[in-house]
């Protein structure tokens, strides 16, 4: 597997589309009385839910971004574009998809641990990125990378995203 740097001017605007199957959601409940509780709870869903978006490459709100994929002769199967916080420090992952038939092959790890190295080598004091609630399947594989919850937005996707079981999700990993 080779993991190739994408070109701006070549993939500025690139469509991705994000499809997933998840079995569970995070819960999440906050209580505000004398002290603020949020509880985080991992609930399993009878019935397979799969949700769709999309997403482009390169765009121009992402300050300084790099994006690197793994092709299959033409055909991009796997790509990460992610882009160095300098106010901070941090290296935000923006897009991560690795396309349905090549999941489960190790190829979505060893592109997250080169995007990992790429960032330290940047100078990067951490990895950090979003991730729906409702996205289990992400989510654990995130947490096999080494990443750990570190905020929440409930009003980041739409003013009822706790009721619609899709809180932004905030996590990240420490990079030495």
């Amino acid at each position: 597997m080779k993991i190739v740097e994408l070109s701006k001017s070549e993939y500025k605007g690139y469509q991705l589309e994000y499809v997933y199957q998840t079995k569970a959601y995070y819960d999440i409940s906050i209580k505000k009385r004398k002290k603020i509780t949020i509880t985080i709870h991992r609930k399993k869903v009878f019935k397979k839910i799969e949700k769709t978006f999309d997403a482009k490459l390169f765009e121009d709100y992402i300050e300084y971004p790099k994006a690197f994929a793994v092709f299959d002769r033409k055909k991009i199967v796997a790509v990460i574009e992610g882009a160095m916080e300098s106010w901070n420090k941090r290296f935000r992952v923006w897009n991560f998809l690795v396309e349905k038939k090549y999941r489960k092959q190790g190829i979505g790890s060893e592109l997250f641990q080169y995007i990992m190295q790429y960032a330290k080598n940047e100078g990067a004091r951490a990895i950090i990125l979003e991730v729906q609630s409702c996205n289990d399947p992400a989510i654990q594989f995130y947490m096999k990378q080494g990443l750990h919850f570190v905020g929440l937005d409930t009003i980041s996707y739409t003013n009822n995203d706790i009721q619609n079981k899709e809180v932004r999700l905030e996590m990240a990993r420490r990079l030495e």
